[in-house]
């Protein structure tokens, strides 16, 4: 007898056709280290997908009239996509933050796609780290995973989000923005991974500073010995009455709030006072802004730290000002890279212990884009006093008023 074996023959999808635009150096990182970072990525994607030859890719540039990832926005990646016969398009940008803290030198690689056909972002992942070479041929690996395996369909959405914008409270608190209750999305697809998984969140209505704590009205709380005087006092260029409060620690902007009748933001009231409900990167929107935050080499005038309300466009979509920019601001909850995996869906606190503190915002004292985003967190111990860390407050709505 015979045994006829038949094989069945299963088609794989084909793999999509990607176009993998140079790195582009930005702030102070340079050429040589932005390609080395390249070629990392051209490895990695290109034992994924059917990459496209890089000349190929430099020469739609040029007929484009584009020199870079830095000029090159979604209808320019879908320009040249469709030029090359492409499925997606992959931009890159790698920032540096040299030696602003005793640290040492901030790398930020940002990698952007977007999907041809529909001309839609298809995924945007950044990376801030301060690692060894060695450790840049994982976070490439896991660049090319993430861009591969991005579903757009999987992603989370609010159902019916209530637009942010300026809203009256039920009572009139002077120097304080009212901040409705309702639902946001938390977190992001991209950063240092702690902003990671997106998640929403209800928030109960509260209040929340207008402004940055200033000297001036931290010198109140000095002045009734309910709070220690802060670090840089001598610091005549961050020392002017309407400046930001700075050289201060997580317990003396605890005491401060408590002195003021009003307690500490929580991340999450922090993070959706800075950018509403539509997932704005930055609290006036998705576009860097360098002209309207106050940062380390910004042509602004300022030495340090800028008088609180100096930059009209540093304003969130709810009334919030200087959210991005001039100093860090602590917030009540301690810190933990992987608390968002399993945070409270409603009113979350932050884990109940720790070491270090969350602050939001990023300061003065940086350049990269990447610090002032409205998802970026940054770790501090509570007892660190630093000359680009203040802080703003917040106040719950009285429980005799029914809020909005």
């Amino acid at each position: 007898m015979i045994h006829v074996l038949f094989l069945a023959l299963v088609t794989l999808p084909a793999s999509p056709k990607v176009a993998l635009l140079p790195c582009d150096p930005h702030v102070e990182a340079t050429d040589d280290e932005a390609e080395w970072l390249d070629k990392k990525l051209q490895r990695e994607l290109g034992s994924r997908v059917d990459l496209v030859p890089r000349q190929d890719v430099i020469d739609a540039m040029t007929a484009q009239g584009v020199d870079g990832s830095l000029n090159c926005d979604d209808e320019c990646h879908t320009r040249i996509g469709k030029a090359l016969g492409a499925d997606r398009v992959v931009s890159q940008t790698l920032s540096l933050q040299k030696k602003v803290q005793s640290v040492g030198t901030v790398w930020v690689w940002a990698v952007h796609q977007v999907d041809v056909s529909t001309g839609l972002p298809f995924g945007h992942f950044e990376r801030a780290c301060m690692c060894s070479r060695k450790t840049w041929n994982v976070i490439a690996r896991k660049h090319a995973e993430k861009l591969v395996k991005f579903d757009p369909a999987k992603r989370i959405e609010l159902a019916n989000p209530i637009e942010a914008r300026p809203t009256k409270g039920p009572v009139d608190i002077p120097g304080m923005v009212y901040i409705p209750a309702g639902e946001f999305i938390m977190g992001s697809e991209w950063g240092e991974f702690d902003e990671e998984p997106r998640h929403d969140v209800y928030l109960d209505a509260f209040y929340i500073d207008k402004y940055q704590t200033t000297n001036e009205e931290y010198a109140r709380c000095v002045e009734a010995k309910k709070c220690a005087r802060q670090t840089c006092w001598h610091v005549k260029s961050l020392m002017d009455p309407t400046q930001p409060v700075a050289g201060v620690g997580w317990f003396d902007a605890l005491a401060y709030c408590r002195f003021a009748g009003k307690r500490m933001p929580t991340e999450a009231q922090w993070e959706k006072a800075a950018r509403g409900t539509d997932e704005r990167r930055y609290p006036w929107g998705d576009e860097w802004r360098p002209q309207w935050v106050n940062t380390h080499h910004a042509e602004d005038g300022f030495e340090t730290t800028a008088p609180v309300g100096s930059f009209p466009q540093n304003v969130s979509p709810y009334g919030v000002y200087d959210m991005a920019g001039n100093v860090w601001e602590w917030t009540h909850d301690f810190h933990s890279t992987t608390y968002y995996r399993h945070s409270e869906k409603r009113n979350p606190r932050g884990p109940k212990t720790g070491d270090k503190h969350t602050m939001r915002g990023g300061s003065w004292m940086y350049d990269v884009p990447f610090f002032m985003t409205a998802a970026n967190r940054s770790a501090g111990r509570p007892l660190v006093r630093k000359r680009y860390v203040g802080f703003r407050c917040v106040k719950d709505v009285p429980p005799t008023v029914p809020t909005q």
